[in-house]
């Protein structure tokens, strides 16, 4: 296996190409950090939010897109911007496992978000469905399941290797062995097909739930209570499916090249048809935490880039209740937006 792979040989493209991809990924590595860096924070500074098996994932959904933007972001811009992999092929394993550690992590995180939802919603939106030592049960679970497929390869189950023009790296797709193509095909079921199924079968039944109390609530208008709980738990049910779009649109592009890849010979399509969709498949770290934000009214307000927005407008009343997104049930309150002393 060559240490260093130059991105600009014979039939890969010029820097003039490559580098503006790099600038691409440094801005995307930015964002990731803010974003995800700040949602972790006050998940970590305030309790109260922590007190919900849908809020309990979402952190764990969070903290891995944190992990990915920090680690696996950085080592493909400098090889974009330098025109060349300068980590050798220890940088090149390191890379490639931190980016499919998230990516499994993500895809289990969003099975546990879908089901956790399914339970709330079926259970006439009970709290203790999931408590939060449980929630952090399963997490720990997908994680270790994740980081399972990615030492695999490490023990002679399929490979590492450089990927497309070789400005980042990935399990091995193009060979043709019973060993490669066994780990490919038992991934593509187990860490995509499968969970997306899950997520699919999952998310339609809250919506047909939702709908089908909308029908029963709407013929007792004095149950002002419910009617209102059945919209917000549409807005969560409409927040998730954003989140789990936003994984899929980056990510699918990329699940279809690969069963490209593996089928088709490698010589059929120039390099940079496997990098693109990669490249593509990293903005995932950023649309979860831009997501939350935009949906939850309390995380604007405690995000500093939305908080600083806010400066110099009219203070809002001592009194006054924010609906947050996460967590929602028929027996929880509104969290409050919280204060600097007595919420951690």
């Amino acid at each position: 296996m060559p240490t260093t792979k130059n991105l600009t040989s014979t039939k890969l493209e010029s820097c003039h190409i490559l580098r503006p991809l790099g600038y691409y990924l440094i801005i995307l590595w930015i964002m990731s950090t803010f974003l995800n860096g700040s949602i972790l924070y006050i998940f970590i500074r305030y309790k109260k939010i922590r007190q919900t098996s849908t809020n309990i994932f979402i952190g764990g959904l969070i903290l891995v897109d944190f992990i990915g933007g920090c680690f696996e972001i950085p080592l493909p811009a400098i090889a974009l911007i330098n025109c060349k992999w300068i980590f050798a092929y220890v940088g090149c394993v390191f890379e490639a496992m931190i980016a499919y550690f998230a990516g499994c992590s993500n895809m289990y995180m969003l099975c546990l978000l879908s089901i956790d939802r399914y339970f709330v919603v079926s259970r006439s939106f009970a709290t203790t469905t999931i408590t939060p030592k449980q929630s952090y049960i399963l997490i720990f679970c997908a994680y270790l399941v994740a980081f399972l497929w990615t030492l695999m390869p490490l023990f002679g189950w399929s490979t590492y290797d450089y990927e497309g023009i070789g400005a980042s790296c990935s399990i091995k797709w193009e060979d043709r062995s019973l060993n490669v193509i066994s780990y490919n095909m038992t991934i593509l079921i187990f860490v995509y097909l499968i969970p997306v199924l899950i997520m699919i079968i999952a998310n339609v039944n809250v919506i047909q739930i939702i709908r089908e109390r909308r029908r029963n609530t709407a013929m007792n208008f004095s149950n002002t209570h419910i009617r209102h709980q059945l919209l917000i738990e549409r807005r969560v049910a409409h927040t998730i499916g954003l989140i789990i779009g936003g994984f899929l649109l980056a990510w699918t592009p990329y699940a279809i090249t690969v069963v490209v890849r593996m089928f088709v010979e490698e010589n059929s399509f120039p390099p940079i048809f496997g990098t693109i969709p990669a490249l593509f498949a990293k903005t995932s770290v950023v649309w979860n935490p831009l997501i939350y934000v935009m949906r939850n009214g309390n995380f604007r307000h405690l995000v500093p880039f939305f908080a600083y927005r806010r400066i110099g407008r009219k203070q809002r009343s001592p009194d006054q209740v924010n609906f947050s997104v996460y967590p929602y049930s028929a027996v929880q309150l509104p969290l409050t937006i919280p204060t600097r002393t007595g919420d951690s």
